[in-house]
This record gives C-alpha cells, structure tokens and sequence, in this order.
C-alpha cells in the first residue's frame, strides 16, 4: 500500500484555530442569520472540524455521516433553511481549501484537497438527504461517496 503524501489530520489539526478564525469571519461576511447572531457558531464549527479531521484520519465516512444526519435533524427541527446550513459548511470548506493551497506543498495538494472534499462533500450531501426526507416523509438515497473514498475496485451493493 502506497505511503499518504501528507497527513492531512495533522496538518488541518495544527492550523485549527486560525482555521477556525477564518471559517468564523466567513460566517459573518455571508449572513448566516443562524450562525451569525449565535455565540455557538465556534463550537458548532469547531465540531465540523472535528468530523473532517478525524474523517482523514481514519480514512472513513463513517463518523462523518452519522454527524450529518444528527446535523440534519437538530437543524432542520431548530428552524434553519437547508442553505444557511449547507453554507456554514461550506464557510469551514473554504477555510481548509485556502489554508491548504498557501500552505501545503504543491505536489500534495491535490491529495489533501480530495480528502477534505470528499469528507464535506459526503457531509452536504447527508444534510440535504435528511432534510428532504423530512420535508417529503420519504426516504432519499445518498450517492455512495463512501466507495470513493475507499477506493474500492467493485460496484456496490444495496443501498
């Protein structure tokens, strides 16, 4: 098995609270009236980091996914639109988009970009499932990101 080209739990991990700075000053600059108006707003994002390291850690979704459900859940019963949501995500997104494209080396870049990508993507992509399926009383299936991060060679079973 080929060595990680760079640790990205580390490296996001040894940033996290100047990440945590900018994914806040973001917060603001977009009017997450939610997020914004809420002194929470560090905990709750300071918990996301949390989810995408500990994702690119583990090289797993899992955590991550059961987080965006309960994300899905607790969000959608307190009132927020599925876009302030979907944006407080995206605000932490960018944050480890800059910190990794002015920080990391070139050749290592587009590993690390792909992971947490992948991490948030898989997450965004949970959220908008519950909400939906709290607004239709239907079930939605999510795509199956988890095979991609695996890296898995075979086509996947069941849902």
């Amino acid at each position: 098995m080929a060595q990680e080209p760079i640790d990205v739990a580390a490296f996001l991990d040894a940033r996290r609270e100047t990440l945590l700075a900018s994914a806040e000053a973001a917060v603001g600059r977009a009017h997450l009236a939610h997020y914004e108006a809420d002194e929470r707003t560090h905990v709750r994002l300071s918990v996301l980091l949390d989810v995408v390291i500990d994702a690119c850690r583990q090289h797993r979704l899992d955590g991550a996914t059961a987080y965006a459900d309960s994300l899905a859940v607790e969000r959608h019963s307190g009132g927020f639109a599925l876009a302030e949501v979907q944006g407080a995500v995206n605000v932490l997104e960018e944050a480890l988009w800059r910190a990794v494209t002015a920080e990391a080396p070139a050749d290592v870049q587009a590993h690390a970009l792909g992971l947490v990508s992948t991490v948030l993507g898989a997450v965004k992509d949970r959220v908008a499932c519950g909400y939906l399926a709290r607004l239709t009383a239907k079930p939605v299936s999510s795509l199956r990101v988890d095979l991609l991060f695996k890296g898995t060679d075979s086509p996947a079973t069941g849902p």
